[in-house]
């Protein structure tokens, strides 16, 4: 899996939520019926400032082999999340709309609208977005509850990047492509999209 170097900040992005479900509809009567499915996921479409040709060359190179080996991003965030501790998945095997953690700073609030990722036992990370407040009781434990489903029965004790959360999957199309200016710069856009 490649990464960028940590001087690789975007300057903007589109991220987008791309759900497995689906409505089924009656020929009937026309009704519709939301199907929830497991493995609704996120997509990013990024680009970066005009990079100097050294650092274009650092990017274009890491993208070429990207477009074979997959990319993860850390998950640029509006707003910083609040250190979080040392959270870890509490308890394996879990499914559904909600992950139990320990290892939280007791007293955090964890905000709805936060973002979190969690590594399977692969090392592929898996984004989800929260659902709803939770603040961390004196045991730093906490159900956090998930805006879509689990797509993975992660291992009891897996570190939960809170603070850090990481977008990982397939850099999109069959061909990468970057300009390059008179003055010598590169500019830079992509889209990533988690893959299973």
């Amino acid at each position: 899996m490649i990464e960028l170097p940590d001087w690789a900040v975007p300057n903007a992005s589109t991220p987008a939520f791309i759900d497995a479900g689906g409505v089924m509809r009656s020929p009937i009567n026309t009704a519709a019926l939301k199907v929830n499915r497991p493995g609704s996921h996120y997509r990013w479409s990024t680009s970066f400032p005009p990079l100097s040709p050294e650092r274009g060359r650092v990017i274009v190179s890491r993208l070429i082999r990207a477009q074979r080996e997959g990319l993860r991003l850390p998950f640029r965030l509006p707003e910083p999340q609040p250190p979080a501790g040392a959270p870890v998945v509490d308890g394996a095997g879990q499914s559904g709309l909600s992950l139990a953690v320990r290892g939280l700073t007791p007293g955090l609030v964890i905000r709805e609208g936060y973002w979190l990722s969690v590594p399977s036992f692969a090392g592929q990370h898996f984004l989800h977005n929260i659902a709803a407040d939770v603040t961390v009781p004196a045991n730093g434990r906490a159900v956090i509850l998930l805006s879509e489903m689990l797509r993975e029965p992660f291992l009891n004790s897996t570190p939960v990047a809170l603070e850090k959360p990481m977008i990982e999957g397939l850099v999109e199309g069959s061909e990468r492509a970057w300009s390059l200016s008179l003055e010598h710069l590169t500019s830079i856009e992509f889209t990533i999209e988690e893959a299973r």
